[in-house]
């Protein structure tokens, strides 16, 4: 797009991933969050306090340290300034492509070279910030999915700066551009510090300044010549006085709306202009729009007969009406105290406060722009707010009800039932182009129809998605190498039956170290099987003896019959399905075990050695002989035990996808213990699935059971 962009690099991910593992972090971070209640605020404050402080005192890995310097004196050589100073910005991997977390991370700007390094791992703490670790729960992320990115680009020393949506929020229909703009560093206006300049630009038919707002900015964030930022105050003679001019809004315009076509989807732009009138581009994110329309014919009033109006002026960031008490946070103390249901009441729009609209039902600023960080999540959690509401903090009083009418900016005195049970028109992100375009593209994706390899429809013409392709591949690969012997001499790879005392037939081919090398027969005993992660798997699949089917109700049972009869691979009796092999891939260090218990279908991967980096256990589960809800409730069952052992979990209707990586050996084999306690006492139990509780017993049962071979510290771990 030919746009000027500072120059600079990337810490990618992998950079976060090798600090902490290095550091031996994890487990403490995984501790300290699965204990906070994000409701308690002091609790939050305590936790991500121990947190940040832990990262802050740890050390870099040696290598990446160099990696980093080297490729700052490459910047500093581009740039030909041998002192540069940076602005080093976070990216986490669920950042913008999941969820906005605007302004929830931070940014530093104007940082010479002795505070690079310090600054880069404060920005990896500051990922455990309250706000940041509030909204990673909130949202219901997974802490490994949670890695984080810093670009780090040359500092433009911006005259002014801004951030620029491509679309109105509030009617994205329109051909509307909006524009915030400041005296300084952008810092001010995306935290709602100041009030900022204001354009509308109309793009249709061409680029035209529909309406400008200018605002008495007195304070500005400025850099310092020898690096870092200060505050100081706007001259005189140019407060009240736009701070651009029409030819940089109008070609700042034009570029914002060359971003959105590129990108095919409005965006977020954060922008600045150097001291010689150089336009430049520091970040573009996805614009979240959650349009709020009138229902047709419906008129909504603008004034309610009857009832006190307290304020009627401010901008609107987010439509909607709400009541509440109101409850001013003025300082960081106010926010633990923050009540359910409560009206926020904020003298600035600062990200910080992000941590507390779960529990609002709206939200007033004094200060504020509908283009700042907090109005970004606001809209998010789709919140009604209004900004811009001068002398709010002072005139709203604790505990006082109030209506906020977030349509025409009106806040009334008590409630108002008539603006209450009104309703708007909600579209919402999901209904965009880009998602509709993606929840296309993932129905030739995602969807598993070829799960049983016996029956006849499991064939090439069968497969309908990518999943259904890759499902197949790996079917037909095992099939071949388990037919090696067969076909050719190599009878060191050929499949072998385990001898073992379970009503299961199992085949073992050695991949490379995984039998003892004397060991010649057709058949292997458990001792002869050398691969440590089997082993461990093996261990927990017998710990405990399996107590046979669960009781079924009527309708369990005639649902499994009737699944059996409709399978055409079932012939001539229901019997041959519970006899099939199970396949085990063994090395050493390596297992993969394909199972197959009844109409139950689970495939086990993992890797146990001696660099924590490369351990892994990779874990798929699907199908079950009872109705959908009843499978369904299995898969929700397992992926709860299993969530409680630190395994990434993602469930697809009856299908359960998990992983853990990263943990030393000897942790990686208590999870394969607890798997295979998993994998043989979960069988058929999607039959006795009649109802959510008994999810919860069976739930409370398995890690009763568990815990009884694994030792209390060894679970805790």
């Amino acid at each position: 797009m030919r746009l000027q962009v500072p120059p600079g690099f990337v810490i990618t991910t992998r950079a976060y991933v090798d600090f902490m593992r290095y550091n031996q972090m994890d487990l403490y971070i995984r501790q300290q969050l699965d204990q906070v209640d994000i409701k308690n605020y002091d609790a939050l404050l305590e936790v991500s306090g121990n947190i940040q402080h832990r990262i802050l005192a740890a050390q870099l890995p040696p290598d990446l340290k160099a990696a980093i310097i080297d490729h700052y004196q490459l910047l500093c050589q581009h740039t030909g300034s041998p002192d540069l100073k940076v602005a080093l910005r976070s990216s986490a991997i669920k950042e913008d492509a999941h969820a906005s977390f605007a302004g929830q991370y931070s940014s530093f700007l104007n940082v010479p070279a002795g505070g690079i390094l310090e600054s880069y791992k404060s920005i990896i703490g500051c990922q455990f910030a309250p706000r940041g670790i509030f909204y990673y729960k909130d949202k219901k992320f997974h802490i490994e999915h949670m890695a984080m990115a810093v670009g780090m680009q040359a500092m433009v020393i911006a005259r002014a700066s801004g951030v620029a949506y491509s679309r109105d929020p509030s009617q994205p229909e329109a051909p509307h551009i909006l524009i915030n703009a400041v005296r300084g560093l952008g810092t001010y206006a995306v935290e709602g510090k100041v009030k900022p300049d204001t354009y509308c630009v109309s793009a249709d038919p061409m680029m035209k300044i529909a309406d400008l707002q200018p605002n008495q900015q007195d304070i500005m964030l400025s850099a310092h010549v020898d690096g870092w930022t200060h505050q100081e105050a706007v001259p005189t003679d140019q407060i009240g006085h736009p701070c651009l001019n029409d030819s940089t809004v109008l070609e700042l315009a034009t570029q914002v709306n060359r971003i959105e076509q590129h990108y095919g989807q409005p965006q977020d732009i954060e922008w600045a202009v150097d001291q010689t009138e150089r336009l430049f581009f520091l970040q573009s994110r996805p614009l979240r729009l959650t349009p709020k329309t009138l229902p047709p014919g419906e008129i909504w009033p603008t004034r309610i007969e009857g009832h006190s109006k307290l304020f009627d002026t401010g901008t609107v960031v987010n439509r909607g009406v709400a009541a509440g008490p109101i409850y001013r946070v003025l300082n960081e103390k106010h926010m633990a105290a923050f009540p359910e249901g409560g009206v926020l009441v904020i003298r600035h729009s600062d990200p910080e406060y992000a941590i507390l609209l779960k529990r609002a039902a709206a939200v007033v600023a004094e200060v504020g722009s509908p283009l700042s960080h907090l109005a970004t999540v606001v809209r998010e959690y789709n919140i009604p707010a209004i900004f811009n509401v001068t002398g709010a903090a002072g005139c709203l009083h604790d505990g006082n009800i109030v209506t906020v009418d977030g349509v025409y900016a009106n806040i009334y005195e008590g409630r108002v039932e008539e603006l209450l049970t009104r309703q708007l028109d909600q579209g919402s992100f999901s209904s965009t182009q880009i998602v509709q375009q993606l929840k296309d593209i993932l129905k030739y994706v995602t969807p598993l129809h070829l799960t049983d390899p016996r029956s006849p429809s499991f064939r090439p013409s069968a497969c309908r998605t990518l999943h259904d392709i890759t499902r197949f591949c790996h079917e037909v690969a095992m099939q071949t190498m388990f037919n090696l012997s067969k076909d050719s001499h190599f009878s060191e790879h050929s499949a072998k039956r385990l001898v073992a005392h379970v009503p299961l037939q199992w085949w073992v081919i050695d991949l490379k170290d995984g039998i003892h090398k004397e060991h010649s027969k057709k058949t292997v005993a458990l001792e002869d099987i050398r691969s440590i992660p089997f082993l461990a798997l093996w261990e927990g699949m017998t710990a405990l003896p399996w107590k046979g089917p669960p009781p079924v109700d009527t309708k369990g049972f005639l649902a499994t019959m009737l699944k059996a009869s409709m399978d055409p691979s079932i012939e001539p009796a229901v019997g041959k399905r519970f006899v099939d092999r199970n396949y085990i891939l063994v090395a050493k260090n390596f297992c993969n075990v394909s199972t197959r218990l009844g109409f139950h279908f689970s495939t086990l991967e993992s890797y146990v050695g001696d660099h924590a980096n490369q351990n892994y256990v990779s874990f798929v589960f699907t199908g079950g002989g009872a109705d959908d809800a009843r499978r369904n409730r299995r898969a929700q069952l397992i992926a709860r035990l299993i969530d409680k052992f630190g395994f990434r979990v993602e469930v697809k209707g009856n299908s359960l996808f998990a992983r853990i990586e990263g943990y030393p050996a000897d942790l990686i084999r208590i999870r394969l213990k607890i798997l295979g306690h998993i994998i043989i006492h979960t069988r058929q139990l999607d039959m006795a699935m009649y109802n959510d509780r008994m999810v919860d017993w069976y739930l409370k049962e398995n890690i009763k059971a568990i815990k009884s071979f694994i030792d209390r510290d060894n679970i805790d771990s």
